[in-house]
């Protein structure tokens, strides 16, 4: 459930900020009517999402023994790259999100091609849908849809009270922590989608190096409640392979090492320091100027 909740919630979040963003800049520039197109988009973007999501888990139920070993697989393959662009994406460009949406709304008046905020706003709620979707499919081959679905739900509903609190009152939300935040959390995810991947592989006969590198039954089960939490959320396993853990912890040292330089090259600027380079002489000639 924890980690369907992250997932839409962080998803979620960027598409409602993004949509409120769009409305409040056509509320500010005194074009308040138009923003029944960024509605139409809205609502247009959330319904093909919802298709895109029920047919994902229709396609998941129908593969059986072997095929769904290969499914969980593919999945999963997918998902991590498109989730580890997301992470690198979002960190590099949270803090331009507002300015790069007001940009894109502000050429659509003023051109008169206000059907285009509704092309933005559909392409911007599928886009988070799409991926969402494919998230969603990927942790369903891992853990029960009974926890994961209503996670998911839930994730959406906080994502849109908060959007909503934002636009409606004067919180501030520092964007830029929120991504670094919610970023590290998935990176643990996809470590965990690309162990999976392996295990999915083991089923249906792949070997390499498919010894075990250790047991921690005895400590904490897979099967248990706190096992499967740890499963969905970081990739937890009781007997991993050699390679699902060079797999595992491989993907969380590139990737955490792109992450950290995506941080980096995301800060904003340090104000240069006051530093007063005049000489003493300058400064003695220059404050008798002043006296007389």
């Amino acid at each position: 459930m924890i980690a369907g909740i992250l997932i839409t919630f962080r998803e979620g979040l960027e598409a409602f900020l993004i949509i409120g963003i769009l409305l409040g800049y056509l509320r500010k520039a005194g074009h308040s009517t138009c923003g029944r197109y960024v509605w139409a988009g809205t609502v247009a973007g959330v319904l093909a999402s919802i298709g895109l999501a029920w047919g994902f888990q229709a396609l998941a139920m129908e593969f059986e023994g072997p095929r769904a070993a290969w499914f969980e697989a593919a999945a999963s393959a997918i998902a991590v790259p498109i989730l580890s662009y997301m992470v690198l994406y979002m960190q590099r460009h949270a803090r331009g999100l507002k300015t790069q949406a007001e940009a894109k709304a502000a050429l659509a008046v003023t051109t008169g091609q206000v059907v285009t905020l509704a092309t933005l706003a559909f392409i911007t709620v599928l886009r988070e849908g799409l991926e969402t979707a494919i998230f969603l499919a990927a942790l369903m081959t891992r853990v029960s849809s009974a926890g994961l679905i209503p996670g998911a739900f839930l994730g959406l509903a906080a994502s849109a009270m908060i959007a909503y609190a934002i636009f409606a009152s004067t919180i501030q939300l520092d964007l830029r922590r929120f991504f670094i935040v919610t970023s590290v959390l998935l990176i643990f995810i996809a470590a965990g989608l690309c162990a999976h991947i392996l295990m999915a592989l083991h089923e249906v006969g792949f070997h390499v190096l498919g010894m075990t590198a250790w047991s921690t039954k005895s400590i904490l089960d897979s099967e248990s409640f706190v096992g499967r939490l740890l499963h969905a959320f970081i990739g937890y396993h009781d007997e991993p392979t050699v390679m699902e853990v060079l797999v595992y912890f491989g993907y969380l040292g590139s990737m955490s090492w792109a992450f950290v330089r995506a941080v980096k090259a995301s800060a904003p600027p340090k104000p240069a320091p006051h530093n007063d380079s005049r000489s003493p002489v300058a400064i003695r000639q220059k404050d008798s100027q002043e006296l007389v």
